[in-house]
């Protein structure tokens, strides 16, 4: 079969907590309710992971570790 360019999606697999998986459908179902009818996880994460990448421009990798050092530690003080 001859690669006519590049896909424009990659999909990858990722483990997930039920809450997660609960909490993306959620706000697919609230998307889709209000008019966006092809809403999906997918657009919830890759609009999450974009939301993230925007919030780490420019920092550097010890600013980055520290974010997520500092975002972990707070979701394990509030399961608590």
């Amino acid at each position: 079969m001859a690669n006519h360019g590049h896909r424009r999606h990659q999909a990858i697999a990722v483990s997930l907590s039920p809450e997660l998986t609960a909490e993306a459908d959620r706000l697919a179902s609230a998307l889709r309710r209000e008019g966006w009818p092809l809403a999906n996880r997918s657009l919830v994460f890759r609009e999450a992971v974009i939301g993230l990448c925007d919030e780490l421009a420019g920092k550097t990798d010890a600013e980055i570790f520290r974010y997520f050092i500092d975002r972990r530690g707070r979701r394990i003080c509030v399961s608590k």
